[in-house]
């Protein structure tokens, strides 16, 4: 590999090590430990070394940039509890947007949404708009899915827009026995429902989430790319314990109606829900829990209240693009770079694009599992900590976007970038006009722009923010642990003051914001769960899959005081091993994190006629 790719390929990895040459400069701990002498006489003097101004000026900007965060979150996870409660009780639509009657003429969507008669004057008839679902799967097991494809199935629209597709992969055994069996139960409830087998050994590809879904969808472009409505295909993936509610769709369609027929252009959003791990929470051990509320919370930091044009949020398993897009940057990447599928397709169609990319938020949360250990007892305890650093590990290995990204950045607004766009007009000649004037206008790519900074700021909190503090807070407590207080100068001692006291701050806020906020999104998603389930008729299939918080409780409050020590094992400790690892290797064995498994009390799936 080429140094300079490599070097990019690394730089999370090469940061940590700069930081710490950086520290021994600054601090000389190397010096003091092996070899008993004091620091240079600067360092003790009344004046800070260009190494100590670096040093404390990045360890504060660090400390400032971790203490807003939980503000930035506090106000996101209040607001989205408000937005999703609106959205999914007194203000939603009891039929879908076209279905609406004419007495609905006069009615007006909030957030300066579109009259529905506006929409029905000028949007396509109801059967042009499909949602297309890739569900990918490997050696999950068959009741997982089951519950997931009883979920979809008991929306209203499902039996007329959801075309549903089972990813499998071909290494796994039971593959095509599962997935035929589940289209035997569900797929007179669906538009259409099918499956893939993935290829085990097509040369450049990596086995994982990326490639089976790169699959899958070349299967979709072959079965729309000719057909009238092709811009109007809504792909959905999904995992294989997500369970949404109709909302998401009822919300997105809107959505697309309304982006599509501004200027009568192409849809070039992609739509995210925020995640919520409302299921198996109560089974799983203590820092399993907290790890997950902790990457819930990292999903709904970028949670915006309203549909805005410089929106830069980063999907988090669940996300939906036109197909138009999908065509648009060819489909999924396959490699081993491409491990972190969500962000890294969310950064190659944003990036592909020079940055005209449409993100938009929806309230509508998708509920998920935690990663649960099979064993029982201690033993069964410690496996649970096992499988969920191993899934931490591989989402941390996602740093590997940095490098992606960076590179991608540096071409914006190249005529390679807008050349490489791929578009075949299919004998469709009204959607080749709309890619021809898309093309047009996406080639005034702009690198400094503030959604740019934007990305790239949320990129550093993700890969590299939980690693360089944690360096810091070493490095500066090693050195005030081995130096007297008479040869630490007052500068860096104030600095390191400052640090600890923002420290304590931002733990001050995360605990507000998990009794406060979290709780009160945690309620609300289970609320309107709950309320979906009983009105499909599903409750009792799925009732133990439900897991409830008592916000006073000691024993919650025990999983907010201990959210640090669960940051370090899941999250900085994952990202030290995958950042180092990269300098070898970018092939990490990928193993599926484990699902709650429980006993199947009813086989049959109770469907009822005229449900959500």
């Amino acid at each position: 590999m080429p140094l300079p790719s490599w070097i990019i390929r690394c730089l999370p990895g090469l940061s940590i090590i700069s930081l710490l040459i950086l520290a021994e400069f600054a601090l000389g701990i190397i010096q003091t430990l092996w070899f008993g002498t004091s620091p240079t006489k600067f360092i003790a003097g009344q004046y800070l070394v260009v190494a100590q101004v670096i040093f404390v000026s990045w360890g504060l900007f660090l400390h400032l940039l971790a203490t807003f965060f939980p503000l930035r979150l506090s106000w996101r996870v209040w607001k989205a509890s408000g937005e999703i409660l609106r959205a999914n009780t007194t203000h939603r639509p009891t039929k879908t947007v076209f279905q609406k009657e004419e007495d609905d003429e006069d009615s007006t969507e909030q957030n300066g949404f579109m009259k529905y008669h506006q929409l029905r004057a000028r949007a396509p008839l109801e059967p042009d708009v499909v949602h297309s679902i890739i569900i990918p799967s490997y050696k999950e097991d068959i009741q997982v899915l089951e519950d997931t494809l009883k979920v979809l199935a008991s929306h209203q629209s499902a039996r007329s827009h959801y075309d549903v597709c089972l990813a499998m992969e071909e290494r796994d055994p039971n593959a095509k026995t599962v997935a035929t069996k589940l289209i035997a139960m569900f797929g007179e409830r669906f538009l259409d429902m099918q499956f893939t087998l993935h290829p085990a050994s097509i040369d450049g590809e990596a086995p994982g989430k990326s490639s089976n879904v790169g699959w899958a969808a070349q299967r979709f472009l072959e079965k729309y790319t000719d057909r009238p409505n092709w811009e109007h295909i809504l792909l959905t993936v999904m995992d294989s314990d997500t369970h949404l509610l109709s909302t998401y769709f009822d919300i997105i369609t809107r959505r697309h109606i309304e982006n599509a027929l501004e200027d009568d252009s192409l849809d070039m959003t992609l739509y995210m829900p925020p995640i919520i791990f409302d299921r198996n929470a109560h089974q799983v051990p203590r820092f399993v829990r907290v790890a997950d509320l902790m990457w819930c919370g990292a999903g709904l930091s970028c949670f915006q209240i309203t549909p805005r044009i410089d929106t830069i949020a980063i999907p988090t398993s669940v996300y939906t693009l036109t197909l138009p897009v999908v065509d648009l940057v060819k489909g999924w990447d396959t490699g081993p770079e491409a491990i972190g599928e969500d962000m890294h397709m969310m950064l190659k169609s944003y990036f592909l694009m020079n940055g005209k990319l449409n993100i938009e938020c929806v309230a509508s949360p998708a509920s998920h599992c935690n990663v649960a250990s099979g064993m029982k007892g201690v033993w069964g305890w410690f496996d649970g900590i096992r499988a969920r650093y191993q899934q931490a590990l591989r989402h941390m290995w996602g740093c590997l976007d940095t490098g992606f990204a960076i590179q991608q950045w540096s071409q914006l607004g190249t005529s390679e970038r807008v050349n490489n766009l791929c578009y075949d007009s299919h004998a469709n000649i009204s959607l080749g006009a709309k890619f021809s004037f898309f093309r047009v206008q996406i080639e005034e790519g702009n690198k400094l722009t503030l959604r740019n900074i934007d990305l790239l700021t949320r990129i550093f909190e993700a890969h590299f923010l939980p690693a360089h503090l944690f360096m810091i807070l070493i490095t500066s407590s090693v050195y005030l642990a081995i130096n007297p207080s008479t040869a630490v100068s007052r500068w860096v001692q104030l600095s390191m003051d400052v640090m600890a006291y923002l420290r304590t701050f931002g733990f001050l806020t995360m605990l507000f914001y998990f009794f406060f906020c979290y709780e009160r999104y945690h309620k609300v998603c289970v609320d309107i769960r709950t309320a979906a389930l009983k009105k499909s008729g599903l409750y009792r299939d799925i009732e133990d899959q439900i897991s409830r918080r008592d916000p006073w409780s000691p024993l919650t409050w025990l999983d907010y005081v201990i959210f640090p020590v669960a940051g370090l094992i899941f999250g900085g400790l994952p990202l030290l091993h995958a950042a180092f690892s990269h300098f070898w290797s970018v092939d990490l064995n990928y193993k599926v994190s484990a699902k709650p498994k429980r006993i199947i009390v009813e086989q049959v799936v109770r469907m009822e006629e005229g449900r959500l």
